[in-house]
C-alpha cells in the first residue's frame, strides 16, 4: 500500500523502514526529538486521536479541524446519544482523513465513566483498500 503525500511515495516496506512517516500521540520527546511512527497504520491511529480529540474552533487558523465529542458529552444520556456519538465520528474522518474507512464504532459508557464526563472509543477501521483492520482506542473526556 502506498500513499502519494506531495509526489513522495510513501509505502509500508523495507526500503522505507528507516523513514519516519509522522510523530505519534501522544507527543513524547523520543531520541532525536518527538517519538515518530516508521508505519503508515501507526500514523493513522495517531492521526485519529488527534482529529476526534480535538474540539472544533480549538485550532487557530483552522478552526473546523476538530470532531466535536466533548460537546456531546453533556448532551442527555438516551438511546440517541450514542448514534450521535457514531456520527460525529464518522463524519469527522470522512471529512478529513478520506483515506480511513470505518468498520465499528465501539463506545464504552459506564457509570463511573459517566460521573468524569467521559467515555471510551475504540473504532477498527482499514486505511484505503487494505483488508487488514486495525484498532484504535482513546478515552474521550470534556
Amino acid at each position: 500500500m502506498a500513499i502519494i503525500l506531495n509526489e513522495k511515495l510513501v509505502s509500508d516496506t523495507k526500503d522505507y523502514n528507516d523513514y519516519a512517516v509522522g510523530i505519534t500521540l501522544p507527543i513524547q520527546i523520543g531520541n532525536t526529538a518527538f517519538n515518530q511512527s516508521f508505519s503508515i497504520a501507526e500514523q493513522a491511529k495517531s492521526n485519529i486521536k488527534n482529529l476526534l480529540l480535538t474540539k472544533k474552533y480549538e485550532r487557530v487558523m483552522q478552526p473546523e479541524l476538530g470532531s466535536g465529542l466533548q460537546e456531546l458529552l453533556f448532551q442527555f444520556n438516551n438511546d440517541d446519544l450514542a448514534g450521535d456519538i457514531e456520527d460525529t465520528i464518522v463524519s469527522a474522518l470522512s471529512l478529513w482523513l478520506p483515506y480511513i474507512t470505518v468498520d465499528t464504532i465501539l463506545i464504552e459508557q459506564t457509570n463511573q465513566l459517566k460521573d468524569t464526563n467521559s467515555l471510551n472509543v475504540s473504532v477498527k477501521f482499514r486505511i484505503l483498500n487494505n483488508p487488514s483492520l486495525e484498532v484504535v482506542t482513546f478515552r474521550v473526556t470534556a
